[in-house]
This record gives structure tokens, sequence and C-alpha cells, in this order.
């Protein structure tokens, strides 16, 4: 996996923990904390909890999958991302002099309000 690929799927996993974190037990959710917060290591972490680096792992792993199982039912993010990028696309047809890109961008409004359907 390349350093870009590690990264992107950091910036994910702490995407989830934003939006799903309250669903996590205490203990999940401070390791997490520590994790990307206070951006400790394996063996920081495991001093501060009181656990083996072996456990931290573990429960890292373990709270990834949990959290990729909440967005895989509710969907958060995937909505977020859609948001943003309907978004981006109103932005960059408001940017243009075309009444009709215009019109298509009040429509894309609408249409994220709830009032285009």
């Amino acid at each position: 996996m390349s350093a870009e690929e590690i990264f992107e799927q950091r910036m994910r996993l702490g995407r989830l923990f934003d939006i799903y974190g309250s669903l996590l037990t205490d203990k999940q959710r401070a390791c997490l904390s520590l994790y990307f917060y206070d951006d400790l290591s394996l063996s920081e972490i495991s001093e501060e909890l009181g656990v083996s680096r072996q456990a931290v792992h573990d429960l890292l792993k373990r709270v990834e999958q949990i959290l990729e199982r909440y967005e895989l039912a509710l969907g958060v993010l995937a909505q977020e991302e859609k948001l943003h990028q309907r978004l981006h696309e109103v932005v960059s047809l408001l940017g243009c002099d075309d009444r009709e890109k215009k019109d298509e961008a009040v429509r894309i409004l609408q249409e994220i309000c709830g009032e285009g359907r």
C-alpha cells in the first residue's frame, strides 16, 4: 500500500470517527481520540490506556471495521461526499456567464433542498 493510500485510508477513518464516534464505547473513543487528535503512537496509547501495544493495534483494527459497518448500513459519509460534489458543481456553474448554466445551478440547489422533486 502506497503512502498516499495509507494517508487516504487514515483520513477516511478519521471522517468516519467524526461521524459515528458517538456510537462507540468510551474505551474505543478514547483510543481513537488519542490516535487521531493527539497523534500518539501505538506504544504511547498503550501506556496511556494501560494495555499492550498489540491490544491497541487490535482495538484500532476492530473499531475501523465497526465504523465501516456503520457507514455501510447508514451511508452518512457517502451522502456527505455526494453533497460536496454537487455543491462544487453548483459553484462551477455559477462562475459561468451562461444563463442556462446558472439556471442549472438553481435546479441543483433546489434538488439539494428537496424542492425540485
